[in-house]
């Protein structure tokens, strides 16, 4: 608590007065910035011109959002219970957005039907579990970008390979 109030500049006394403790702090924390998350993901869904690049706007997104939280602030949220069905309950909306998205882009013809799902599935758990992601003052939008592109990359049928090249043109 001494480091949080630290780093916002006020008072510990301060901070309890909004926050009864660590615990409550961490469930609020987690509680406002996952459903602001999911937001950004349904708004990139809606806005974007195809699935494939809902896909890589919203991975790009996911991997700045992962890489804010320092691997301290994972292993205190782990540890309360209170957290442990909200974390599923977020893990399964963002893994249903995703699917829903690759079957999109199967049915549409951006990406190979063979293993797509099964490696973009692996890919984004890896993500979640990349420790260099954390303790970044927020991962570089290029560098996420690429690693994104390079990786549905290998999964893109002409179509989709198209839209990816146009994207870095237009983004790089």
């Amino acid at each position: 608590m001494e480091d949080i109030a630290g780093s916002l500049k006020i008072s510990k006394k301060t901070l309890y007065e909004f926050f009864s403790g660590k615990k409550e702090l961490l469930v609020a924390s987690v509680e406002y910035k996952i459903p602001k998350l999911l937001e950004k993901n349904s708004k990139i869904v809606r806005c974007m011109p195809n699935p494939l690049t809902a896909m890589v706007f919203c991975a790009v997104e996911n991997i700045r959002f992962m890489s804010s939280f320092s691997e301290s602030f994972i292993d205190e949220v782990r540890a309360v219970p209170e957290l442990k069905d909200f974390g599923g309950n977020v893990k399964n909306e963002m893994d249903s957005l995703m699917n829903t998205m690759l079957s999109q882009c199967v049915r549409e013809g951006y990406l190979k039907e063979e293993d797509s799902k099964r490696l973009v599935s692996v890919f984004m758990d890896n993500l979640r579990n990349f420790k260099e992601l954390r303790n970044q003052d927020v991962f570089p939008s290029q560098l996420c970008f690429n690693i994104v592109i390079t990786i549905l990359g290998g999964l893109c049928t002409q179509k989709g390979k198209k839209v990816l090249d146009e994207l870095k043109e237009n983004y790089s």
